[in-house]
């Protein structure tokens, strides 16, 4: 049988490249967070300098810390930014690799490119909507670079294999609704961050509930269709439901440790600012999970037999044997 590796049209080296830049980005969504958690979005009011000074220049080590984490934070957006400037044209360069997925990488390059202008018109237009719609905008780049870095993998081919089980349409479709779900809860976390009200927290923990339940039971639907024989699916589909249980539990922390919650702003502690960003970019790696869980179903086009037929098949054999 051809080995994954020697299937898959786009080289490892393309492969490894684009997963380097989605581990490098994850950070940034956690500064970012630190960000809005600490209220110091607008401790630099101007942009793209800083006060004035070039921003590649500018001496921010002894700053005041809003002033560090913000503009620590533009610099490591920056850092992002000549990441996929870099990766882009080394990519276009590769022959082997598809026109598409190509131009899928110089779309990658156009969104942190977007996303930067988005959080300089956040500074200065002061807008707290804007700063919302950039975080929001933050995690499905996070997520398209998951997937970019999933689809470029040799998990891709492995799934075509004969050998593996179809999951149900039922299962690919609740799968999709899992990331649907997952983003959605993601959003109302941001509207209660920049816009602080009791009703908010209630919706976003309903939907934090929600979720919790959805992809326990997309786990379970997975076991029991037998899609854990194959590695990438069980893989991910521990991630997945690892994480999202950890989310819970960050949520709860963070919620404890705000009570009495009355929608009004007050300082935060170093403890409270770790949990809160914590639970904020550990829902960026859930929707990274969600999406991956979602490609892999998507993509299995193996032999289409049910769990019962392949353990059939599988017992046939060994009594010939």
């Amino acid at each position: 049988m051809t080995s994954a590796s020697t299937c898959n049209p786009i080289p490892k080296l393309a492969h490894r490249l684009l997963l380097f830049a989605c581990v490098f980005t994850w950070p940034l969504l956690f500064v970012g967070g630190l960000v809005t958690t600490y209220r110091v979005g607008m401790s630099v009011p101007d942009w793209p300098t800083t006060f004035g000074i070039n921003m590649f220049v500018y001496n921010f080590l002894n700053a005041a810390w809003g002033v560090f984490i913000e503009h620590g934070h533009r610099l490591y957006g920056s850092a992002v930014g000549l990441c996929l400037l870099i990766l882009a044209p080394w990519i276009q360069s590769m022959k082997q690799v598809p026109h598409r997925f190509k131009l899928a990488v110089w779309a990658a390059l156009l969104g942190v490119i977007v996303q930067g202008v988005m959080g300089g018109l956040r500074v200065t237009q002061i807008s707290t909507t804007l700063a919302m719609v950039h975080g929001c905008f933050a995690q499905l780049f996070f997520l398209y670079l998951a997937l970019l870095a999933a689809w470029s993998g040799p998990s891709r081919v492995e799934l075509s294999s004969p050998d593996f089980v179809v999951p149900s349409l039922t299962t690919k479709r609740f799968s999709g609704s899992v990331v649907l779900l997952v983003y959605a809860q993601i959003v109302a976390g941001a509207w209660l961050r920049h816009f602080q009200s009791p009703d908010r927290l209630y919706l976003h923990a309903t939907l934090g509930l929600v979720v919790l339940v959805t992809v326990t039971s997309l786990g379970v639907r997975i076991r029991r269709e037998g899609l854990t024989s194959n590695r990438s699916i069980r893989r991910i589909k521990t991630l997945l439901v690892g994480f999202t249980h950890m989310q819970w539990l960050l949520g709860l922390a963070a919620w404890w440790m705000m009570r009495p919650f009355d929608g009004q702003a007050k300082p935060v502690s170093d403890l409270q600012a770790i949990f809160r960003t914590a639970h904020q970019a550990n829902g960026a790696l859930v929707l990274a999970f969600s999406g991956v869980a979602a490609l892999w179903l998507f993509q299995a086009s193996g032999s289409v037999i049910s769990r019962s037929q392949a353990e059939s098949a599988r017992l046939e054999a060994a009594c010939l044997s």
